[in-house]
């Protein structure tokens, strides 16, 4: 007897661990009173037993925004990733969900330091004590997908090991394969899902999570956020020691301060909290638009306030980049809020964004004038910027445009910014913060040695292209000399006239087939020969004929 495939047990257990988890799924979503979305997409059969009664179990009165977020709190660390992901994305959710989402959390309790230790060990390759003089068995800090300890490095530097959860990275690709795979199957039978291109996103939350799990990803982010603040004698990010740090286990400068929200600690070590408001939105201004790139999460737990008077980003593995284009893009649409500009605003979300077949640009625009003549002239309150900038990527949800996925980030990454400073200073005006910086980043990009070094990168450009342009050609006209161009035409908007065509030339053959069996039965029934030769069969035979002739036509005229 031959020993079993190994590769095939493997494959086995994944795909009955995929189906296990579906159907975990299914049932969470049940609880919830969202079990109707699996037979939606067609796969009631993962549902379970009378699924439709188990919905109601007290949950119809919940707000449904509400349900969303305690069944996504339910189904683990990947939905609960999810979720907050799409708290930030108001351009394909309604800002009601959107808010309630953000306020999903991590609390999960901490491994076992006995499984820290064997994922450091199996990481760095040396045991524990041989990398470390000191290594704290209880985390000081505790997430989803990691859990981070305070050590002391041969050299006697305090350090942050930050430990990823032993297994979480199986029980991730799961989920994501799962998710992806419902999102596909769901732009088969959803219209709208096809138009916010739902697959599309699905992909990308799968690799930014993935990316995520990656340490030595984070480990870039903070090294490249650490190098664009070394002038700035306000910040700073911890630094990497890269000797210590692997895919699964990331080793950190250890930065001690108080954090931006405790209050009372500020005011006990004596910080004016009104220059710390300003520093930090200068700094996160700075960032997003003039370096592009920029910490996407700043709330008051990635931030301390140090001992040496500096303010310390954390966890820098959700970060942001854009190039000069979308920062122009951006700039240009705060500008046009912050002027009231209602028709700069429209102007601005039709160059960026991507309108669908079901867009209304006048409606588009309406909305957009009430929106900021209901803010007024001036903001009423503080706090008021990113509530507003929210509430256009809600419009642009209402009217299917999509946005760059860029955007959301931006607009969250500025309503946290501008939380933490009326945080510290409840009279902080943010608004007038960005104005400021936004017209500094105009005159900097329009100064003449700017424009100088512009015009100078334009011409290297054309210079690289002019000198490819007669061998692209060349190989272009080969090509054609020898028949290897072919044309792709790839019709858009007409699948349906198509299907319609395709049934009325069914229809017309039908009613030929059915005409011949009409005419069949009747030249039986005149025929004497036949009636001579057959006899009664002849005359059974066309009423046979004229039966059917007369169902099918009855089935032909109400089809």
């Amino acid at each position: 007897m031959s020993p079993p495939d190994l590769g095939v047990l493997a494959i086995h257990k994944r795909a009955s661990n995929w189906i296990q988890r579906l159907r975990e799924i299914s049932g969470v979503l049940t609880r919830f009173g969202f079990g109707s979305v699996m037979q939606l997409i067609g796969l009631e059969r993962f549902l379970p037993a009378r699924w439709q009664g188990l919905q109601d179990t007290g949950q119809a009165a919940v707000d449904p925004a509400v349900r969303l977020r305690l069944a996504l709190e339910q189904m683990g660390v990947t939905a609960i990733k999810l979720g907050q992901a799409l708290g930030a994305r108001t351009d394909i959710l309604p800002l009601e969900y959107a808010r309630e989402l953000r306020k999903l959390q991590e609390e999960v309790p901490p491994v076992s330091f006995e499984a820290a230790r064997a994922m450091v060990e199996s990481e760095l390759g040396e045991a524990l004590d041989t990398l470390f003089l000191e290594f704290d068995a209880k985390p000081v800090a505790s997430a989803s997908l990691s859990q981070v300890h305070r050590a002391v490095t041969r050299a006697g530097e305090v350090v942050a090991v930050k430990v990823q959860r032993p297994g979480i990275e199986t029980q991730v690709e799961t989920d994501l394969d799962i998710l992806v795979r419902l999102a596909r199957r769901a732009e088969h039978y959803s219209d709208w899902v096809r138009s916010q291109n739902i697959a599309s996103m699905a992909q990308d939350f799968a690799r930014q999570l993935m990316e995520e799990l990656n340490f030595l990803t984070e480990a870039r982010a903070t090294e490249q956020l650490r190098e664009n603040l070394v002038e700035d004698e306000r910040a700073t990010a911890p630094r990497v020691y890269w000797s210590l740090t692997r895919r699964r286990v990331i080793t950190f400068e250890y930065i001690e301060g108080i954090r931006l929200d405790d209050y009372e600690a500020l005011d006990e070590a004596g910080v004016d909290r009104r220059a710390l408001a300003d520093a930090f939105a200068e700094l996160m201004l700075t960032q997003i638009f003039y370096e592009g790139y920029f910490h996407a999460d700043p709330h008051p737990g990635n931030l301390r306030y140090t001992a040496d008077e500096k303010i310390a980003f954390l966890d820098c593995g959700n970060v942001g980049s854009m190039g000069r284009r979308m920062r122009d893009s951006f700039i240009r649409l705060l500008m046009a809020v912050l002027d009231r500009d209602a028709q700069g605003v429209f102007d601005q979300v039709i160059v960026i964004g991507t309108i669908s077949e079901a867009t209304n640009l006048q409606d588009l625009e309406s909305d957009m004038e009430k929106l900021i003549s209901h803010y007024g002239q001036r903001m009423s309150s503080s706090g008021q910027l990113g509530e507003m900038l929210e509430e256009i990527m809600g419009i642009v949800f209402e009217h299917r445009i999509r946005m760059p996925s860029i955007f959301p980030q931006l607009t969250r990454s500025l309503a946290v910014t501008e939380g933490v400073c009326v945080g510290l200073n409840p009279d902080f005006d943010f608004e007038q913060a960005a104005q400021t910086t936004s017209r500094l980043v105009y005159r900097d990009w329009f100064s003449p040695a700017h424009l100088i070094g512009e015009v100078a990168d334009a011409l290297r450009t054309l210079r690289r292209y002019s000198l490819r342009l007669p061998r692209q050609l060349s190989n272009v006209l080969a090509q054609g000399l020898a028949g290897g161009i072919t044309l792709k035409i790839n019709p858009v908007g007409l699948e349906k006239p198509l299907h319609r065509m395709d049934a009325m030339a069914n229809r017309i053959s039908f009613a030929l087939v059915v005409a011949a069996i009409i005419l069949s039965s009747a030249i039986i029934f005149t025929s004497e020969r036949l009636a001579v030769e057959a006899g009664g069969t002849a005359q059974v035979l066309s009423i046979v004929y004229v039966v059917a002739g007369v169902v099918l036509g009855a089935w032909l005229l109400y089809s």
